[in-house]
C-alpha cells in the first residue's frame, strides 16, 4: 500500500522527538507492507539531510526553527512559498498516487497542504504528538475526505475531546521505541549516581529544576556523589548560558558534562551509561520519549509526570513522580535513587520489561494500520 507521509521536518534533521516518532512509526507500517514516500523540507541548520531517496526534501517552510520559532515576515516570499508547495505536492498526488496519507506537524508549512491531501480523498491519519490541537475547532475536516487523528498519549485525546473535536472514537498511538531492542544496562557499579537529561534545552523542559537539585544535595558540606549528562540542543541559547552561569554560581560546574545533540548509537551510549534519567518537565508533555527510551535500557526515570508524561511511568514500579517545579522533591527522589542502588536496579529492571512490552514499533504500526482501515 502507498503511504506518503507529509510533515514539516524528517530525521536526521530533529527538532525534538516527534521527527523520531514519525520516522519510526513510517519504519513499522514498511514493515508491515506500506511503501513509504517521505515529502518534508530541508532545514540545514539542523544537520544534514541524509541520503534517502524515499525522503523528498522540497517543501518550503514559511519561517525558520533556528535559534527559535519565526515566520519569514515577508507577505510576498511566503505566498511564493506556499504556491510551490501546492504545486509540488499536486505533482507528487498524481504521480505517486498514494493510497493513504500519514500526516505530521505541518507549522510552518499550513494546512492547505493537508486540504489537497483530502481534496483527492486520500484516507488520512494526523499523528497529534503535541499538547495542543493542530488546528482550530472550526478548521477541523469534515466532509473533505476521509480524515482522522491518531494521539501520541491518552492525555491528548483527553485534552483535544474536551474541547470539542470530534475524536472519541479515534486511536491512541505511542511514539515507538526504536526497531533494534538495545541491550540492558549493566549492574549497579561504585561511585558517583550517573545522571542525565535528554531534550531540548528550554525553560518548560525544566533542566533548571534538575540543576537546582543537585545543588540542594551539595549543599552544606554533605554532598553526595553525582555526576550529571545533559544531552540536547538549546532552543533559546540565552537559557542554556543562565544553566551554565547558576552552576557556576552554586558550585557545581565541575559535576555538569554538556553532551551536545546526541542520536543514534550516541545516544543509546548516552542511556546506557546513566542510572537514572529525569525529565523535570513544567508544562505538559505529550508522551515523553526519552522516558520510554531510557527505560528500555534499565535506567530508572524521574519525571514530573505531566501530560502524557503521567502514562508512561507508574510511580514506585517502574519509576518516580515529583511535582512540576519542585527541586527539593527531585533532591529527595535522587537521594534514595542514591541511597538504594539494589532497588534502584530492580525498578530498573521492571522499566525495561514494561517499556518493550508497550511502545514496540509494531504495535504503533498496527493502530495507525486499523485506523487507515476505518477511513477507507
Amino acid at each position: 500500500m502507498r503511504l506518503l507521509l507529509l510533515t514539516n521536518l524528517y530525521p536526521p534533521q530533529n527538532l525534538g522527538g516527534f521527527g523520531l516518532c514519525l520516522q519510526r512509526l513510517c519504519q513499522g507500517l514498511e514493515a508491515l507492507g506500506y511503501d513509504p514516500l517521505v515529502l518534508t523540507s530541508d532545514a540545514p541548520y539542523l544537520g544534514p539531510a541524509g541520503l534517502d531517496p524515499r525522503v523528498c526534501r522540497s517543501l518550503q517552510l514559511l519561517g525558520s526553527y533556528e535559534g527559535g520559532i519565526s515566520r519569514l515576515g515577508d507577505s510576498g516570499e511566503e505566498q511564493r512559498r506556499q504556491q510551490h508547495n501546492q504545486r509540488l505536492l499536486t505533482k507528487i498526488l498524481k504521480r505517486f498516487k498514494p493510497q493513504v496519507c500519514l500526516v505530521g506537524n505541518l507549522d510552518l508549512l499550513g494546512l492547505e497542504l493537508l486540504d489537497t491531501v483530502l481534496a483527492q480523498g486520500v484516507p488520512t491519519q494526523q499523528h497529534v504528538g503535541f499538547m495542543g490541537a493542530p488546528m482550530p475547532l472550526h478548521q477541523y475536516p469534515r466532509g473533505k475526505g476521509s480524515y482522522g487523528m491518531a494521539f501520541a498519549s491518552g492525555e491528548v485525546k483527553r485534552l483535544l475531546h474536551q474541547q470539542g473535536f470530534p475524536v472519541a472514537q479515534q486511536p491512541v498511538v505511542y511514539p515507538p521505541l526504536m526497531q533494534n531492542e538495545p541491550p540492558q544496562a549493566s549492574q549497579p557499579r561504585a561511585g558517583a549516581l550517573r545522571v542525565g537529561y535528554c531534550g531540548l534545552l528550554m525553560q518548560s523542559k525544566g533542566v533548571h529544576v534538575l540543576l537546582e537539585a543537585v545543588a540542594r544535595l551539595q549543599a552544606g558540606g554533605n554532598g553526595q556523589p553525582l555526576s550529571i549528562q545533559l544531552a540536547g540542543k538549546a532552543f533559546a541559547p540565552n537559557y542554556e548560558e543562565e544553566l551554565r552561569d547558576y552552576c557556576e554560581r552554586v558550585g557545581i560546574k565541575a559535576l555538569v558534562q554538556w553532551r551536545g545533540f546526541l542520536e543514534g548509537e550516541a545516544l543509546q551510549s548516552f542511556y546506557a551509561d546513566l542510572d537514572v534519567l529525569v525529565f523535570p518537565s513544567l508544562h505538559p508533555e505529550s508522551f515523553g520519549m526519552v522516558v520510554a527510551e531510557a527505560m528500555v535500557t534499565g535506567v530508572v526515570p524521574i519525571s514530573s509526570g505531566v501530560g502524557g508524561a503521567y502514562e508512561v511511568i507508574t510511580h514506585g514500579r517502574n519509576g518516580l513522580l515529583v511535582p512540576p517545579g519542585d527541586s527539593n522533591a527531585l533532591a529527595e527522589a535522587l537521594h534514595w535513587c542514591n541511597a538504594q542502588p539494589q532497588q534502584r536496579q530492580a525498578m530498573g529492571q521492571r522499566a525495561r520489561r514494561d517499556a518493550l512490552r508497550r511502545y514496540t514499533p509494531r504495535q504503533s504500526a498496527l493502530a495507525l494500520h486499523q485506523g487507515f482501515q476505518q477511513l477507507r
